[in-house]
């Protein structure tokens, strides 16, 4: 049986300090990519982790004035209060907004991270 685990978490952007209302679902995740440091001496190949890159899709209902470029930082607390978490420079790279007939208007933004 499902919990509701989730129902109360909020999202901050562009600041700590605006919540982002209607918020329907957080999606983190973090990556690294493959780096191979392979040698022609090496019999097998030899791999690390790259530099880690974060994104963070929300999902929002009803419509957003929040569009692709913008940046700041976000802040994620889960309900549960033990997840959380904030990147202090991200930016807006996709943005979408959808509805059908006698449906309601939901919201999609993929943050990631930036260098401001």
């Amino acid at each position: 049986m499902a919990n509701a685990g989730f129902n109360g978490s909020t999202v901050t952007f562009p600041s700590t300090a605006a919540t982002v209302t209607s918020l329907r679902g957080i999606s983190f995740d973090e990556s690294a990519p493959e780096v191979s440091i392979t040698s022609s001496t090496d019999t097998q190949g030899v791999v690390v982790a790259g530099v880690p890159m974060s994104s963070v899709t929300v999902d929002l209902v009803g419509g957003t004035t929040i569009s692709v470029g913008d940046t700041g930082a976000l802040g994620i607390t889960w309900f549960d209060a033990t997840t959380g978490g904030t990147l202090a420079g991200v930016v807006v790279i996709d943005r979408s907004i959808s509805g059908s007939m006698d449906g309601e208007i939901t919201s999609s933004l993929k943050l990631s991270n930036s260098t401001t």
